[in-house]
């Protein structure tokens, strides 16, 4: 019986499951074809294909080009801290960070990489230009900006600047956060930072996570941000003396600081809160 090879009846006898099997082998052929060129290469467990050609290959798909992500389900890159990319690699390979989306998208390139390789890696993404700052289509709330700036010390919750830096740009292992995704800021920050984030309620984390994708490269700065007028707020000094804190019109104090060392508020001298705190009794 003579057969019809006609385009129309293949496409007529093409199933769902065949066309994914299909699918599968053009995917695959297209690695292996990848593969033959380590400059072109997306085979994770050869261990001669360099980090950057890694990254250029198979991390811009999820991660953006030069590490400019476009999806806020996957952290931007571009800029970050050397040490800190290659601390979260080596946790990832070691599976110590196990959140649902690493589990689902880096266990398993991470476990063939090499040192070599997340070293090249950490190198290539630190050495790109910034992430790059979007400003929101609804104005920031200016709790997002005093919260990263001064804390909230009723709270005993520290200024986040205190650790990543008045522009958010981290240092070392301490990562950059300016111009990163909202969402990724506000998921991450359950998970990395459950004990100083505990105290924050839902909205003043979401504030935050926005002020710090806004401050991004090319974004707004911080003064932009707030149009408070002048305010005085008490504040509990390292020595227990309340004396006022006085903020300018960017939401910057003018009299007090927060102490890394102590994790407390220090407002002038230790005389001059005695002094007010006398003067107010």
């Amino acid at each position: 019986m003579k057969q019809n090879y006609s385009f129309q009846n293949f496409s007529q006898r093409m199933t769902p499951a065949r066309g994914a099997v299909l699918w599968s082998i053009s995917v695959m052929l297209t690695m292996l074809a990848g593969c033959s060129n380590l400059d072109r290469s997306r085979d994770w467990a050869d261990s001669q294909v360099s980090g950057q050609v890694l990254a250029e290959q198979v991390c811009s798909t999820c991660h953006g080009v030069n590490g400019q992500s476009a999806n806020s389900l996957f952290p931007k890159l571009a800029g970050q801290q050397k040490n800190y990319i290659l601390g979260q690699l080596e946790a990832i390979k070691g599976r110590d960070r196990n959140s649902e989306h690493t589990r689902q998208f880096m266990w398993g390139p991470a476990r063939y990489l090499s040192e070599k390789q997340m070293d090249e890696l950490a190198t290539y993404f630190s050495q790109q230009p910034p992430m790059k700052g979007v400003l929101p289509s609804t104005p920031i709330p200016q709790r997002g900006q005093v919260i990263f700036h001064q804390g909230v010390p009723e709270k005993g919750v520290k200024a986040c600047a205190s650790c990543h830096g008045d522009r958010a740009e981290g240092d070392d292992e301490i990562p950059r956060l300016a111009g990163q995704h909202t969402y990724y800021l506000n998921s991450r920050a359950r998970i990395a930072m459950t004990k100083i984030v505990s105290n924050l309620s839902d909205d003043e984390i979401q504030a935050v996570s926005a002020y710090l994708e806004s401050i991004g490269e090319g974004g707004a700065k911080p003064s932009t941000l707030v149009a408070s007028k002048e305010k005085v707020v008490a504040v509990t000094t390292g020595s227990d003396f309340v004396v006022p804190r006085v903020f300018d019109a960017d939401g910057d104090p003018k009299n007090c600081h927060y102490s890394v060392w102590t994790y407390g508020w220090y407002c002038g001298s230790f005389w001059s809160a005695l002094g007010y705190h006398l003067k107010n009794q």
